[in-house]
Formats: structure tokens, C-alpha cells, sequence
């Protein structure tokens, strides 16, 4: 197993919290939170999964998710980037062209 395909039910939990505050409902961000800290501690939060779900590490583990689950993570991927680079959260920019064209293409190939 290498350490993307070790890293991807982190990034899947991260993602829940990401997508969940995409929502904007404080009780699926609560709830997202408290998977977040039952399957990797109390010392994770909802920032913590925002920086770790805008990094490379989230990336490459949410490459090797199933298909079906990789335009999801993307979203959550990307969303965690803008939240990060607005709010100062992490040395991360905002996604771009190359973000928009990766999200384009895995849309395109689930159709």
C-alpha cells in the first residue's frame, strides 16, 4: 500500500468537514467534525481538515479513490484551497485555470 492510498480515509474525512461547511449547515459541519476526531483524534478540527484537504498530500491520495468518489474529493479539494488562501490558513493558492480544467475533465470523463 503506498502512503496516497494509506492517506486517502483521511482525506475522505477531511473532505466530509469541507464539504459539509460548503453547505453551510452547522449541524453536518458538527457532525462531520466529530467523524473527523473519532477516526484520527480530538487534536483535528475543522481547520486542521481544511489545511490538510488544500494540500498535496489530500490530492494525491484523492487520485487514487474509486471514480466515482474522485469528483467529489476534487470539489472538496479545491474548495479547501480558496478557503485556505482567503482566510490565510496555509501557503496555498487560490485554484486556477489548471484547477478549473482538472475539475472539467473529471466531470467529462464520469459522462
Amino acid at each position: 500500500m503506498n502512503n496516497a492510498t494509506f492517506d486517502l480515509p483521511k482525506t475522505k474525512l477531511c473532505a466530509a468537514v469541507v464539504l459539509a461547511w460548503g453547505y453551510a449547515d452547522q449541524s453536518r459541519v458538527e457532525n462531520a467534525t466529530v467523524e473527523l476526531q473519532a477516526g484520527l483524534g480530538n487534536g483535528w478540527s475543522t481547520t486542521s481538515a481544511f489545511q490538510f484537504m488544500s494540500g498535496k498530500t489530500a490530492k494525491a491520495a484523492l487520485d487514487t479513490a474509486k471514480a466515482d468518489e474522485q469528483i467529489s474529493l476534487l470539489v472538496a479539494h479545491q474548495l479547501a484551497k480558496l478557503v485556505c488562501s482567503e482566510f490565510g490558513l496555509g501557503a496555498v493558492n487560490k485554484p486556477d485555470h489548471i484547477d478549473r480544467a482538472e475539475i472539467m475533465a473529471a466531470v467529462s470523463a464520469r459522462h
